[in-house]
């Protein structure tokens, strides 16, 4: 295989040649924000909201915007020419930068950008998995992207221990979110995923079939969802950018419904599908 290409501070650069300094905050301190934006075919998919996303992020973390929305967009674009496989995940980190260690950050600190690019296709299937359930130990402001995901490692990892791919996450006796996903239910047709809050991250997926969804039968309701609702709803399924839409059809080894991805997750996910072969493409 070919090395691929990353962009690093202002350059493309081979991945196995880039390097930062030790005393970069984003290795010390984890203070860093990051964003993964897929690619289906070439064409790169819900740009805007990713862009917007990332710079929400940055100033949530009070981190410099070090570029314009024109010039991330070259880059994005440039960086997908240089690999011509037609699915891509691209990968964009931008930390506080390279300081002396100190909690209190520098004004001067200059912010370290780093974007990469990795195939696509392993992660892309609806395959049917089953999750756990556990206490969301996390911090208090998930909403921001940050790179510090200790939490979200240790929960994959207890997942995998226990036979799962993913751990849905409880506060207080209501679902927030998974791991590494959003989270949707279905019971007696009604479709509902949890409202924004700093305990959830805005999901980019997750946002477009609450939009694409709108008016339509189901619709989606942005409400509180109980533990007990998770375990006794008729479907379960999953929203990212890199997995798209993936069914549940286990919870801490009890079945969700019949066992079966069912007919409101294939509905959606014909829905989604069309709006993505049809305009998903579009980046401005």
């Amino acid at each position: 295989m070919v090395d691929s290409v990353c962009y690093l501070n202002g350059h493309f650069v081979p991945l196995s040649e880039a390097k930062i300094s030790v005393l970069d905050r984003g290795f010390i301190f984890g203070d860093a924000v990051y964003e993964v934006i897929p690619v289906f075919d070439g064409s790169v998919f819900r740009l805007p909201e990713h862009l917007k996303r990332l710079r929400t992020s940055l100033a949530a973390a009070a981190i410099p915007d070090p570029l314009s929305m024109h010039s991330w967009t070259t880059i994005v674009g440039e960086l997908i020419g240089l690999h011509r496989g037609h699915d891509q995940m691209i990968y964009v980190q931008v930390s506080r930068g390279v300081a002396a260690r100190d909690h209190m950050p520098r004004p001067d600190v200059k912010p370290t950008v780093f974007l990469m690019s990795s195939p696509l296709t392993w992660l892309r299937h609806s395959d049917p998995i089953t999750v756990v359930t556990t206490e969301d130990f996390r911090w208090g402001r998930c909403d921001i992207k940050t790179t510090s995901l200790l939490a979200s490692v240790m929960s994959r990892m207890h997942a995998a221990r226990l036979g799962s791919q993913e751990t849905i996450f409880i506060r207080s006796g209501l679902v927030t979110e998974a791991a590494a996903s959003n989270v949707f239910i279905a019971k007696s047709g009604v479709v509902k995923t949890p409202p924004l809050s700093h305990q959830i991250l805005a999901g980019v997926t997750r946002n477009l079939l609450v939009e694409l969804l709108d008016g339509t039968d189901p619709s989606v309701r942005e409400e509180p969802i109980s533990q007990i609702e998770l375990t006794s709803a008729d479907e379960v399924w999953l929203t990212s950018s890199s997995r798209e839409l993936v069914p549940v059809i286990r919870i801490d080894g009890k079945p969700v419904g019949d066992g079966l991805a069912g007919p409101l997750f294939q509905r959606v996910k014909s829905i989604y599908e069309f709006y993505k072969n049809s305009r998903g493409g579009e980046t401005e």
